[in-house]
């Protein structure tokens, strides 16, 4: 009878490292020192059309994939945005600006979207999407990926033709080379 503590004490220590474990697996925000830009990312413009009603905007579908522990330092986009997660789990920040998140629900109705608060880290899972109009507010945020596995995106975007998607910030929102 003296070995039953024993035995449950080792079965919640045993669980407890499982537990670690699987949080030490999932990626975390970039590191506050991390040279501008993307670790294991990959983008992929899928369809695409110029709009009549909106010269000079192309209107794109595209699809990105964070490998395991991929991130992308804070950024800014020329384009109104609606990001989608497919699969795994995405970790975003606002920075600067402003940003909507709805989370889905199954396949019914999504949540209404609600503001994304300054500098609050949420993870969205499958069928949550993030939005934000970089140009109604010059909107600056990280992304990583949240899970230990790939996270696939799908992106809606409506941006201008002439100027570069992804320009990389500084802390105070300055493009960085």
């Amino acid at each position: 009878m003296c070995r039953r503590p024993f035995l449950v004490a080792g079965l919640l220590v045993a669980l407890l490292g499982l537990v670690a474990a699987g949080v030490r697996a999932e990626g975390g925000p970039p590191p506050a020192d991390a040279t501008p830009g993307a670790v294991g990312f990959q983008g992929t413009i899928l369809a695409g059309i110029e709009p009549a009603v909106a010269p000079g905007y192309r209107l794109v579908m595209a699809e990105s994939v964070f490998a395991p522990g991929a991130y992308v330092t804070s950024h800014t986009h020329p384009t109104a945005i609606v990001v989608c997660v497919q699969s795994g789990a995405l970790g975003f920040a606002i920075q600067h600006g402003s940003a909507t998140v709805t989370r889905g629900v199954g396949m019914g109705t999504p949540t209404v979207g609600e503001p994304l608060a300054f500098n609050a880290e949420v993870v969205l899972a499958p069928r949550d999407c993030v939005a934000f109009d970089h140009y109604t507010q010059h909107t600056a945020h990280p992304g990583w990926n949240a899970s230990d596995g790939p996270t696939v995106l799908w992106e809606a975007r409506l941006l201008k033709t002439d100027e570069p998607f992804t320009t990389f910030v500084d802390a105070q929102g300055t493009s960085v080379p």
